[in-house]
């Protein structure tokens, strides 16, 4: 299984950590490739973890930021993950990294964005990911239409239209298959329920959450951080 777990008591210490690992992992790939691409996810979680990175001195203008999920909503409605990023991470050094988002058909037809963001977004090099309490991660939901053929590993498609069971708004997700292409997962989590949830997610072979699928695999490392 490829996944690791670093414990935090302090949630300021697990930020501290986390934004240190994107730092390095920014700085590998603008090393070895000469530009980088930082796929994050959203919620309000997130927001102290983006104002951290908006500081780091690398190259922000050799990153593209876009997202591992979003919501089928225009870019300036309040439960917009691209808004959130814009506000939050999109500012200081951070500024000068360009921003691609997913919802970008006028129409906010679902179908129509994720073929946009298949043939027009780069692959992407690094991703931070949180997690549900109901398993999910990015906008990969347990019992959603479709769940399995987007947590194919072997799938072909980078995106994929998710419609949540019991969620407001259709969503555009990166698929299993693209997030195991990257070469740096990152997984934020945080409280007693989400850690049981993980715990379970890594020690049964049966389980079926979209978590689980993530972390029992053996491509690419998923780096779990933890905050009690």
């Amino acid at each position: 299984m490829a996944w690791t777990l670093q414990e935090f008591d302090d949630p300021r210490a697990q930020v501290l950590a986390l934004a240190q690992a994107v730092r390095e992992g920014l700085e590998r790939t603008l090393a070895e490739r000469g530009h980088a691409v930082l796929a994050v996810s959203g919620g309000r979680s997130p927001i102290p973890l983006f104002t951290r990175l908006r500081e780091l001195e690398v190259d922000w203008s050799r990153v593209t930021l876009t997202l591992v999920d979003e919501r089928l909503v225009p870019a300036d409605h309040p439960d917009s993950n691209e808004s959130l990023v814009r506000e939050h991470l999109l500012r200081g050094r951070a500024a000068q990294a360009r921003l691609i988002g997913l919802a970008t058909d006028p129409a906010l037809d679902l179908d129509e964005c994720v073929r946009r963001a298949g043939l027009d977004l780069p692959r992407v090099d690094l991703a931070l990911l949180g997690m549900g309490e109901d398993g999910h991660t990015a906008s990969l939901f347990p019992g959603a239409p479709g769940i399995e053929a987007a947590l194919d590993p072997a799938g072909r498609e980078r995106y994929v239209g998710v419609i949540p069971p019991a969620a407001p708004h259709a969503r555009i997700s990166m698929s299993l298959a693209a997030l195991l292409d990257c070469s740096a997962l990152w997984l934020s989590i945080a409280g007693q329920a989400k850690r049981r949830v993980f715990d379970t997610a890594c020690a049964d072979p049966r389980s079926a959450l979209p978590v689980a699928r993530l972390l029992r695999q053996d491509r690419v490392t998923v780096r779990t951080y933890w905050a009690a």
